[in-house]
């Protein structure tokens, strides 16, 4: 089972949006097996739950879309609340767009829910972890899980594209920033 075992991650606590699937089910899984305490944080209420049911203390489920504040906040109270703080965030949670073989033809509809959840999220995600951090005098991990396609130049998928250079930038901006204090 996963949590028998304690490794490089023993006593530690996370919050991994876009936990329930994915990326971000594996991340948590192996965060458990390495001895972390886990807040799953996503809108697959069922996968979350049933993820976290089946590891037991090591894991809480959050109701979480990234793009609401409070949801964020909530994810972050949960860890300090169940699990005693936080030291990674794991701002894991994206989106893609709708895929149109010309950009001429991309009717752009879907572009605010797109750079809500991978621009506007992470940020969340960033400041509101960075912050309880802070206030519990430690530092911490923060990851903002990017793209390829935020650095390279190529064809279709603008708007997460743009999204994605958006948090490549921001996450090089937001490493400088706290050192400043």
């Amino acid at each position: 089972m996963a949590g028998d075992r304690a490794g490089d991650l023993a006593g530690k606590v996370a919050v991994i949006t876009g936990g329930a699937g994915g990326i971000g089910r594996a991340t948590v899984e192996l965060f458990v097996a390495e001895g972390a305490k886990v807040v799953i944080a996503d809108l697959a209420d069922a996968a979350g739950e049933a993820l976290a049911a089946s590891l037991g203390q090591a894991a809480a489920y959050s109701h979480c879309d990234v793009s609401n504040e409070a949801d964020v906040q909530a994810a972050i109270d949960l860890a300090v609340s169940r699990f005693g703080g936080i030291d990674v965030m794991f701002n894991n949670a994206g989106m893609s767009c709708a895929a149109f073989p010309d950009f001429l033809d991309d009717t752009l509809l879907d572009f605010d829910r797109v750079m809500r959840v991978n621009l506007l999220g992470p940020m969340l995600g960033t400041r509101n972890a960075a912050r309880a951090m802070a206030a519990a005098g430690k530092g911490g991990v923060i990851l903002n899980n990017a793209s390829i396609a935020g650095t390279l130049a190529g064809f279709g998928v603008m708007t997460y594209r743009a999204s994605k250079a958006g948090l490549v930038h921001f996450t090089r901006s937001a490493a400088i920033d706290p050192r400043r204090h």
